[in-house]
């Protein structure tokens, strides 16, 4: 039986912010950041993400850890 090997290939976040409403609809963008240490903390992930939002003007929503995983099936 094969078992299956992962790889972290990359980790990166995303931040959702809100612009607020515009002619009748909420309006979202979101900036998506790579190369993001993959041992980081979920506390230091969250600060990092605030504190780079408290930078601009539109209000933060959300921010996401996307991590790219290789699968490897080992004989």
């Amino acid at each position: 039986m094969a078992t299956i090997e992962k790889n972290i290939e990359s980790v990166g976040m995303k931040i959702t912010v809100n612009h607020g409403e515009r002619e009748g609809k909420i309006v979202k963008s979101s900036k998506t950041y790579g190369d993001i240490d993959p041992a980081v903390t979920d506390a230091s992930f969250v600060g990092t993400a605030k504190a780079i939002a408290d930078m601009q003007e539109p209000i933060r929503e959300k921010q996401v850890k996307v991590t790219a995983e290789e699968m490897v099936e080992i004989a």
